[in-house]
């Protein structure tokens, strides 16, 4: 075992040389930087001394999913925030919650007895200021 990680770093030693040299010899940049957009099945175009090409792949066909396996995005869903759709919970809930006036729930007692003393203190400041007060049904 020690052998062969001897041996793979003196391989790695050896060719980082081999590969600082290619990088001098070629001396210069490139002259022209050149961006493909290569059809599936297209080869890409060799690079030369002077000039770099760089491929890309279409915009459909960027995706490594298959098209045949890719989901397609949900219509029958109405996009609506989460805050919406909580409101609209909220509104559907309202009459079961504390403070409301109704039968269903034991919630419903509170609102009611709020109501009603809402209802005595109009009536009393209106009998206190001369109005007439009319009986609610």
């Amino acid at each position: 075992m020690m052998m062969s990680m001897r041996l793979i770093l003196a391989v790695a030693i050896a060719a980082s040389p081999a590969s600082a040299f290619a990088q001098q010899e070629a001396g210069q940049p490139p002259q022209r930087i050149r961006s493909v957009t290569v059809q599936p099945g297209e080869k890409c175009p060799d690079s030369t001394a002077q000039e770099v090409v760089v491929c890309a792949a279409p915009e459909q066909e960027q995706y490594r999913i298959p098209k045949a396996l890719r989901a397609e995005p949900k219509t029958d869903v109405k996009s609506i925030s989460q805050s919406v759709r909580m409101e609209r919970v909220m509104e559907d809930n309202r009459r079961v919650l504390p403070g409301s006036c109704s039968p269903i729930g034991m919630n419903g007692q509170s609102g009611c007895a709020q109501k009603a003393a809402e209802a005595w203190s109009a009536e009393k400041r209106a009998v206190a200021n001369g109005q007439p007060v009319t009986p609610n049904d």
